[in-house]
């Protein structure tokens, strides 16, 4: 005799939990860094940057230059209309109101047991509470390449504000140490990644010399330009979370 069906209320307990496939498609060809392991999930904590319209137009004029070398770079401020339509690709944000944020990493990419989930998120909320805002300003930009040389990135660099940063990140490696995960990168380099391409090293050096001829037009408002940290924000599988920063 055949066991009668479970109750919906029973198998959608962890639909929200449920990772689909990649679909490299849906990517712009980005695939899973790290395959699936079941109980464990992949963290990142961060700082959220929504850029004003100067910064904004900054970024796009810069995007457009390297897109004019390397015709396959991908901005990273994307359509937030077009994120809410799950069943297409993102949409490439054509104001600075309907795009998505850039994000100053505080950790390296980590991966934590379900069961820790809850208690590292309480950590990081109780470390940063007590926390002030303060502003940053982006001095250039700079390219990177991410660990496993699967994707290149083209970053605006922070200057003043690196003093804090470092000092978020010691607090994050105190804590990451604590679930045997690795600290952030030794002498950091701050930034806020706006665009990549497939492939390590695509987006170089020689891309970044091609934007010098703008430094003049557009260098002083980029280093001129103020943006206040408000919050530590963390993202662990699908779900985010955030700590406000106190106002000075």
């Amino acid at each position: 005799m055949s066991l009668p069906p479970l109750p919906s209320t029973l198998t959608d307990l962890y639909k929200d939990r449920e990772r689909p496939p990649d679909n490299p498609d849906r990517h712009q060809g980005r695939i899973r860094a790290r395959a699936h392991v079941d109980g464990s999930w992949p963290v990142h904590v961060y700082l959220e940057i929504k850029l004003s319209h100067e910064l904004f137009d900054i970024v796009s004029t810069l995007t457009k230059t390297a897109r004019s070398i390397v015709p396959s770079t991908v901005s990273m401020l994307q359509s937030v209309e077009s994120l809410k339509k799950k069943n297409n690709a993102p949409v490439e944000a054509e104001s600075a109101e309907d795009a998505t944020e850039l994000h100053i990493s505080l950790t390296r990419p980590i991966y934590l047991q379900e069961l820790h989930l809850g208690h590292f998120a309480s950590e990081v909320r109780d470390a940063f509470k007590s926390r002030k805002r303060f502003n940053i300003h982006f001095s250039g930009v700079q390219s990177f390449s991410n660990d496993d040389q699967t994707r290149s990135f083209l970053s605006l660099r922070v200057g003043a504000g690196h003093a804090q940063l470092e000092s978020l990140v010691a607090e994050m490696d105190v804590i990451v140490q604590r679930y045997s995960q690795p600290k952030f990168y030794p002498d950091p380099q701050f930034h806020a990644s706006f665009a990549w391409a497939l492939g390590g090293g695509v987006l170089d050096s020689e891309v970044v010399k091609s934007m010098s001829e703008l430094d003049s037009e557009l260098g002083h408002d980029l280093r001129h330009s103020s943006i206040v940290v408000k919050k530590v924000s963390w993202k662990i599988g699908q779900k985010t979370g955030s700590v406000d920063l106190l106002v000075q």
